[in-house]
């Protein structure tokens, strides 16, 4: 009974570390699955640590207080019952709410090549518009120009662009060693 008990703490902290990671949202709504299988009402607030754990005696151990079930636990099985249909619940509401990092790195990698994309455009359509105004003597469109390709070749700026340039090149090399 106490190696069995131990294990259902031990996957409760596990469940309640996973649904902190996603959110305090998440790990309130598992809070709320526990509270309902286990018929008990928890101070469900945006605390930064909870510890959530089963004692020997059925009562629950949650942020240092006691709480009883409103329908007491008989026995193990009764608690290996309730625990079975939260973990279920538990289960469906992590997986559902999982974080996908590579999904998300590739929509960060997609996004950063529009935005390659985007300044390439732009450079092309200032240069265009600059090499224009000066071969048609509009001096002052050409100084719009020159603004423009210094704050471009400034240094801070120059680095960021070149981070983004060689970031979308790692993408695309890699897409293309997928394909291949």
């Amino acid at each position: 009974m106490n190696k069995r008990l131990n294990e259902i703490n031990n996957e409760l902290k596990v469940y309640i570390n996973e649904s902190g990671f996603i959110s305090n949202k998440c790990r309130n709504r598992l809070l709320k699955i526990f509270e309902e299988e286990f018929n008990i009402k928890l101070d469900l607030d945006n605390y930064k640590n909870v510890d959530l754990s089963i004692k020997d005696d059925f009562k629950i151990l949650y942020r240092d207080d006691l709480y009883e079930s409103s329908e007491k636990i008989k026995d193990m099985n009764d608690l290996e019952e309730r625990y079975a249909r939260f973990k279920e619940k538990a289960d469906k509401l992590l997986s559902r709410k999982e974080i996908d990092f590579k999904n998300k790195s590739n929509m960060n990698n997609i996004s950063n090549l529009i935005i390659v994309i985007c300044i390439i455009g732009i450079s092309i359509i200032a240069l265009y518009f600059g090499i224009r105004a000066l071969l048609n003597g509009n001096y002052y469109d050409c100084l719009w120009f020159i603004i423009i390709i210094s704050w471009i070749v400034s240094p801070s700026l120059k680095t960021k662009i070149n981070d983004q340039f060689s970031q979308a090149k790692r993408y695309v090399k890699s897409i293309v060693k997928k394909v291949k």
